[in-house]
């Protein structure tokens, strides 16, 4: 109609939160039996968009609505968790009551005896539907230790809360309703099975197979004298872990700088100008015909004759996550050899189960590795997995006792004492368990779990329950002490 019309703009809110003591913080994770259990804020009619809904077919009704007393009832559940009142709490806003509580069992590895019959002042009595799965606004489940239930309850007087059981040693969750009737009783096995899918451990082969009796010969390697070591941190367009290396690095006493590839190719920066080289993780270019693959060729045939001096001058290279798929396909790994990278005789490819992996595993280095990344590390490491192309896979099992053989595999999946396994704690389904490669010279690693992510205590997922140990920084403070 020749009249022009505006194009339609979006609108992107978001929010920073600044937490000024982290040892303060809460997690959703049940923390022992005998405490007691809170619902926090009204539950009300509102099941449009609901999981429930969803999962039943049902279309329509109404949708959570805004809280007007959301501000006091925030402050108030802010206030017991400073004063330390508080040790777990979990939101509803996606599930509900009923799949809060289970996943706050699943963490945890405890059970729930809860009963919603004496809350009708914060519940509706006309459908357990409602109580247990309306995801409305501003409502909490909060665990307290029973020594600290009269304190919590005066904190809270003015925001509608109200006790409704309390954690179990055994490993069930009950909830009961409407005339104390047994909504769900279920063991937290069929939980966590529910919830991730399959949880059925596949004993992996043990690396022993794999191994002959000779020692491996240790390489020579050229002394390094840099007092703080310049270590460049290569970014490209998609890496987004490029930070948290730089402050792993940082804190091993090295000077980190993240450089784009751009940098390199164009001159403005000099690759041979630095001591160690980490490729972070992420999704370079998108991951586009695969994880890692443009980046790799990026290096391969853009940057070739000075990675090429750089790794055989004997400066530590690190690759991690999406790194470690760059140094593979770019022929860095585990031959150091460009040309390899046309004929691999390793390579990663999809998680055996078809889908993300993202949780916490041990690894164990291995004693007969030539990486000076896990030299003199005795203690398994407990750090984070990311990825949905991890798995390591090998020509033929020739090919894996090569690997074993020369020292070349540096770490591998385990269970807490050390032991090989299968799924979930080898997330990928790794040939043997591996986790990480390197070189015969030991200066160049490529790992798929993120070590960059637990470099300080606080960082550890249960430290609230005084765990510590496992800290990935060791990896980087050999790389910087190498460089």
């Amino acid at each position: 109609d020749g009249e022009k019309h505006a194009i339609p703009g979006t609108l992107v809110i978001s929010a920073l939160g600044v937490v000024p003591d982290v040892t303060k913080t809460v997690t959703m994770d049940l923390k022992q039996a005998g405490n007691t259990l809170y619902v926090i804020g009204e539950t009300r009619a509102e099941m449009g968009g609901s999981h429930f809904n969803m999962v039943q077919g049902i279309k329509g009704g109404t949708v959570p609505q805004p809280n007007e007393n959301a501000i006091e009832t925030m402050r108030a559940l802010h206030k017991a968790i400073q004063a330390g009142l508080v040790v777990s709490c979990h939101d509803v806003s996606e599930g509900g009551l009923a799949v809060a509580l289970a996943e706050m069992c699943i963490a945890g590895g405890l059970g729930a005896d809860v009963e919603t019959t004496d809350c009708q002042d914060i519940l509706p009595s006309d459908t357990s539907d409602v109580n247990l799965f309306a995801e409305t606004n501003t409502r909490f489940i909060v665990e307290v230790r029973e020594s600290d239930a009269k304190a919590f309850s005066n904190l809270l007087k003015s925001v509608p809360h109200s006790e409704i059981g309390m954690v179990w040693e055994t490993s069930i969750l009950r909830i009961r309703g409407i005339h104390n009737q047994v909504d769900i009783e279920t063991q937290l096995q069929e939980l966590e099975q529910a919830y991730r899918g399959h949880i059925t451990s596949e004993d992996d082969e043990t690396p022993e197979r794999y191994m002959t009796p000779e020692p491996v010969e240790s390489p020579v390697r050229v002394a390094q004298t840099h007092d703080t070591p310049r270590v460049l941190i290569l970014h490209a367009n998609g890496t987004n872990r490029d930070h948290d290396a730089a402050l792993a690095c940082e804190l091993a006493g090295g000077e980190p700088e993240i450089v784009h590839i751009n940098q390199l190719m164009s001159g403005e920066r000099n690759l041979l100008d630095y001591h160690m080289l980490v490729v972070p993780g992420g999704f370079s270019y998108g991951d586009d015909l695969g994880a890692g693959q443009l980046w790799a060729q990026d290096l391969r045939y853009k940057l070739r004759d000075d990675l090429e001096r750089f790794a055989l001058n004997g400066r530590p290279v690190l690759g991690i996550c999406n790194g470690f798929q760059v140094l593979l396909k770019a022929g860095l790994l585990p031959y150091t050899d460009f040309a390899s990278g046309d004929d691999r005789e390793v390579t990663l490819t999809y998680n055996e189960k078809g889908h993300f992996e993202c949780r916490w595993v041990y690894l164990r280095p291995n004693p007969r590795s030539v990486s000076l990344f896990t030299e003199g590390i005795d203690d398994l490491l407990y750090v984070p997995v990311a990825h949905g192309e991890g798995r390591v896979l090998t020509r033929s099992e020739k090919s894996t006792r090569r690997l074993w053989n020369n020292g070349l595999v540096a770490l591998t999946y385990t269970d807490s004492d050390g032991e090989p396994v299968g799924y979930p704690q080898n997330p990928n389904g790794s040939v043997s368990g591996i986790a990480a490669l390197c070189n015969y010279e030991g200066n160049v690693m490529g790992l798929m779990p993120h070590p960059e992510d637990h470099i300080y205590p606080w960082q550890h997922p249960r430290v609230h329950r005084g765990e510590r140990g496992g800290s990935g920084l060791v990896l980087f403070e050999n790389g910087i002490r190498h460089a």
